[in-house]
């Protein structure tokens, strides 16, 4: 089974720094793919990786796992961005309000709007894996 799924079952059979493992070794791999197009996986791992993280109160490394996968952060290779993808843009929304940043939020949650003005189902968070966020939104 790829560490991305392998990640996501340990995490909701409660062994998360297990899945913790398994999602960042699936980013690992995703960042040293070589380029395809499209895209190897189904969705980023990284997407899975932060929504877990965030769900149990790990922000701060959430936040930073959106920031790499939009391309923010000057760190991943251009082939492993997704600029103003709206699941990535959803969890950085939550985590910049988790912390009660005032500055950056108003474009990030510029960007969200018009990104969920695109899509066709609703948004509760950057992975369907956190079941948690599936009752509300955080926008």
């Amino acid at each position: 089974m790829p560490p991305c799924s392998t990640g996501e079952l340990a995490y909701h059979q409660g062994r998360h720094e297990e899945a913790y493992g398994h999602l960042r070794q699936a980013v690992e791999l995703d960042d040293n793919l070589s380029y395809t197009e499209p895209w190897a996986w189904m969705h980023p791992p990284r997407h899975a990786l932060a929504a877990l993280l965030l769900d149990q109160g790990h922000a701060q490394e959430a936040e930073q796992v959106y920031r790499d996968d939009l391309g923010l952060s000057g760190t991943v290779q251009r082939c492993a961005q997704h600029p103003n993808n709206v699941w990535a843009l959803h969890g950085l929304v939550e985590c910049l309000k988790r912390r009660g940043e005032t500055d950056e939020l108003p474009t990030l949650q510029t960007s969200l709007a018009a990104a969920l003005a695109k899509a066709d189902v609703p948004i509760t968070s950057s992975c369907l894996c956190r079941t948690s966020a599936q009752q509300g939104c955080c926008h």
